[in-house]
């Protein structure tokens, strides 16, 4: 088995989807597994959860604040890109990863579609 498909397949054995990624933004952040490993090289299991926040983001298109459990990568994602309608628009719906997020891209794309037509 060559080294490349060993190292894939332990990382994919290695994460696992929060169930609460599809009501929040969590920017394909995983739970990952792993073992921390004391100074005598003892293995003890553990696991790695995103850092997630809960927090108020205001949508330009909607014109409304929305309170949204977003992890704190999604979030320099969105200030970098412009906000949250920006990092909607402009992210592709397998990076967003969640239910929430791909009905707010559609919500806020079937704004703008309106607004275009008028």
């Amino acid at each position: 088995m060559p080294l490349t498909s060993t190292l894939r397949t332990a990382l994919i054995r290695g994460t696992s989807r929060p169930s609460r990624a599809d009501s929040g933004l969590l920017a394909t952040k995983r739970i990952l597994s792993g073992h921390k490993v004391s100074h005598s090289e003892h293995k003890t299991k553990r696991t790695w959860k995103p850092n997630v926040v809960d927090q108020s983001l205001y949508s330009r298109v909607l014109n409304q604040h929305l309170r949204i459990k977003v992890s704190t990568n999604a979030l320099r994602t969105m200030d970098k890109k412009g906000g949250l309608d920006a990092y909607l628009l402009t992210t592709p719906d397998d990076k967003i990863d969640s239910a929430l997020g791909v009905a707010l891209k559609r919500k806020v794309e079937a704004v703008l579609m309106d607004k275009t037509k008028d």
